[in-house]
């Protein structure tokens, strides 16, 4: 007899573990129906700050003069706008205009405005000394991004020269002389729905001489500001979270009704002949050393055969004579030769069992009788 076949291994199997198999695949299910449920019906819900509003606070500085004498290059009473560089001989005052300006669509601020103009003695990086005189001031309530507010105010050229030299004639020409334009703006109010509370300071340094006035790089303002909300959104769920859970919950679900229909339809059952089969391949392989392969003669020299319940009780048969079992493979027997007696055991699926059965206690010449 050949191996045991594969299938009966498998149906065996199944059948020895299909409790736990069962109990685990619906497990499978559960998890991947909650993970599947977790992944679609409970998004996570992500929390931005989005930007509803930008608006931009900014200053700046504008200057002139007038040309109040004549030259080949300049024509009097023409006016210059917004030069590096302004010729004493030629104007008697530098007019300066401070512009503070916002971009907010909604909202409005009250702006004050002080502007003065500051002499300072500086020594590398260190300042000696400081003084200012007022220029100009202003106010402008309820400013919206339509207006300005706008402070003008006016420098006398002749006027800084002699300042200039007083300070000179009562402390010395210790250091350098630098003059600027300082406009202190106070800005109050709303923008976008945010409150507003700044204070600005904006510069436009000039550097003289008795020749020229020579407009420097200013220092503005230049500030955003931005209103935000908080926004909720779902996130959607990553592809290996969506199909993962269902393949997880349908190999659950599938494999378990596959497992029961294979039970229920006999596939993974094992009939009581096929348990002692299997029973018997155990017993061979557990008993190898007491059994020797062989062939079952068509015709035997032994007056009477005893038929053995189970190859076990074969295998003790052989221990207490002392002889081999010998096994074919073919017709599915195995016997054990002692004396006048042959010890038989027939598998249940032996294609001699019947003959085996039924005619194995008669001799050969009763045998030869029969009529089949």
């Amino acid at each position: 007899m050949s191996d045991i076949d594969q299938s009966l291994r498998i149906r065996a199997f199944l059948e020895k573990w299909s409790g736990v198999f069962l109990a685990v695949l619906l497990i499978l299910a559960a998890i991947g129906g909650w993970w599947s449920y977790q992944v679609h019906a409970t998004q996570d819900v992500e929390r931005e700050e989005v930007v509803v509003e930008q608006w931009s606070e900014s200053t700046a500085y504008e200057h002139s003069t007038v040309i109040t004498n004549d030259s080949l290059v300049f024509e009097e009473g023409e006016r210059v706008r917004n030069r590096p560089v302004y010729y004493v001989n030629l104007s008697r005052e530098l007019d300066v205009t401070y512009v503070y300006e916002h971009t907010a669509e909604t909202g409005s601020v009250n702006v004050t405005t002080d502007v003065r103009l500051q002499y300072r003695g500086v020594e590398g990086d260190t300042v000696l000394w400081q003084y200012a005189e007022p220029l100009a001031s202003g106010r402008n309530d309820g400013v919206t991004n339509e207006d300005n507010h706008t402070v003008d105010a006016a420098v006398e050229i002749e006027s800084v020269f002699e300042t200039i030299r007083t300070i000179e004639r009562q402390l010395g020409a210790a250091g350098t002389i630098e003059i600027r334009i300082v406009a202190a703006s106070s800005v109050e109010g709303t923008l976008a729905g945010q409150s507003v509370s700044e204070a600005y300071e904006s510069t436009m340094p000039m550097t003289v001489n008795p020749q020229t006035f020579r407009v420097l790089e200013m220092n503005t303002v230049d500030e955003s500001g931005q209103q935000t909300e908080t926004v909720e959104r779902a996130v959607d769920p990553g592809t290996v979270e969506t199909v993962g859970s269902i393949l997880l919950f349908l190999l659950g679900i599938g494999g378990a009704a596959g497992l029961v229909f294979a039970q229920r339809s006999g596939y993974a059952a094992v009939s009581p002949e096929e348990r002692e089969i299997l029973d018997i391949h155990q017993q061979e392989q557990e008993f190898s050393e007491w059994i020797t392969r062989g062939t079952f003669p068509s015709e035997r020299d032994y007056e009477a055969t005893i038929l053995v319940d189970d190859l076990e009780g074969l295998v003790d048969v052989a221990i207490d004579t002392n002889k081999r079992v010998i096994k074919d493979e073919q017709l599915g027997v195995s016997t054990v030769l002692d004396g006048d007696f042959a010890y038989l055991y027939v598998r249940p699926d032996s294609p001699a069992s019947d003959w085996l059965v039924n005619y194995a206690d008669m001799t050969m010449d009763e045998f030869r009788e029969f009529d089949f």
